[in-house]
């Protein structure tokens, strides 16, 4: 009898427990995956935050949380986890009642991207393992991995030599908001610095006088085609690494600095122009676009941008071209800049077993190590 009575009751309690489970598993439970931080620099570590709040009186004695990111993240702890083309995670908790657990796990970004919370669910079991109850996460968080800065001798050489062109540039351009008087023309005038109504009275050509500028602009014009076969993906990716360092670099200078690009983001979409600026926050602002680079406009659309630029040139601006792409089509519109008396820079990656042969005073070819 005593055993028929406690074969009862635990038939009880198991179905209680059942149809409590069935019913208020989910209720009052938030589950939330975020990153510490919102961007941190290639290399550099951050945390990722698991926080799971049980806020009923039923406990979870079996709560999974699953996820996956991308495998360039580098978790420290890497037990629970999975990884083949994503770091998969699946995290183990048992919740009592009224409840909130917050677990932080370590990483370390290791290349450039846009890296969010993919395919996060959870999963909870009742007390007699029977019955399982899953259900999606919708909303998840995203981290950018800025892109890689370069920091080699080499390049410190090189960028002393873009902030000599910037300082010589600096002291032979007029400032067309300073305005000093009017003389005759001579034939290294700009056409249109011609003064028209004063040329009628004088009878003779008479041009605007301008005082210098105090300003220092570049203007960085990144394409991200090339015709290598090989690698392509290192050689823009040392482009982006490029941008990304040079523009720091001068914007903590107090230098104006803009950036146009060829490069589209995930959905395809060509990335907006970052317009210009001068504080050291506006590097942010230019890596985040460049972070958010995952392929290329075409170089087509890029030869159509220096065009514009050439069409629209100022003589106060250094035009800083990065192009692993260097043929004729793209050099003749910069010579064409160079002609109108504008500041032209060109910076050209290649591999070290194909290096580039510059044909032009303004070009120069940046390599890369292929089988490193």
């Amino acid at each position: 009898m005593k055993l028929i009575m406690a074969v009862l009751l635990l038939a009880g309690v198991y179905f209680i427990q059942k149809y409590l489970y069935r019913k208020y598993w989910d209720r009052g439970l938030e589950t939330e995956v975020r990153f510490s931080r919102d961007y941190i620099e290639c290399g550099e570590k951050a945390e990722l935050i698991e926080i799971v709040s049980n806020d009923k009186f039923l406990p979870l004695p079996v709560f999974h949380l699953k996820f996956s990111v991308d495998k360039s993240l580098r978790f420290i702890d890497k037990s629970n986890s999975k990884v083949t083309d994503l770091y998969h995670k699946n995290e183990l908790f048992s919740i009592l009642g009224h409840q909130k657990i917050t677990r932080r796990l370590e990483f370390k970004g290791t290349a450039r991207g846009v890296v969010g919370v993919n395919n996060a669910s959870i999963l909870v079991r009742d007390f007699f393992m029977t019955d399982t109850y899953a259900s999606k996460m919708f909303h998840s968080d995203v981290i950018y991995v800025f892109p890689q800065k370069l920091r080699t001798d080499q390049f410190k050489n090189f960028f002393k030599g873009i902030l000599g062109e910037i300082e010589v540039r600096k002291s032979l351009v007029e400032d067309s908001m300073s305005f000093r008087g009017i003389r005759p023309y001579q034939s290294f005038d700009p056409y249109r610095s011609i003064n028209w109504k004063q040329s009628a009275k004088a009878r003779e050509l008479m041009v605007n006088m301008y005082g210098y500028t105090s300003d220092s602009r570049v203007k960085i014009l990144l394409n991200l085609d090339n015709d290598y076969m090989i690698e392509k993906n290192k050689l823009l990716e040392e482009a982006i690494s490029l941008v990304s360092t040079i523009s720091g670099q001068l914007l903590e200078r107090g230098i104006i600095v803009s950036v146009v690009t060829n490069g589209t983001n995930i959905n395809g979409n060509l990335l907006p122009e970052v317009d210009e600026g001068a504080e050291r926050k506006h590097a942010v602002t230019i890596d985040r676009m460049l972070t958010e680079i995952t392929g290329s406009e075409g170089k087509d659309i890029f030869l159509e941008m220096v065009r514009t630029e050439l069409e629209n040139v100022r003589l106060d601006t250094m035009y800083l071209v990065i192009s692993p792409y260097a043929k004729s089509d793209l050099t003749e519109l910069l010579d064409k800049l160079v002609a109108k008396n504008a500041s032209v820079s060109m910076i050209v990656p290649c591999y070290d077993e194909y290096p580039y042969i510059s044909d032009r005073d303004y070009s120069t070819g940046w390599e890369v190590a292929l089988n490193v």
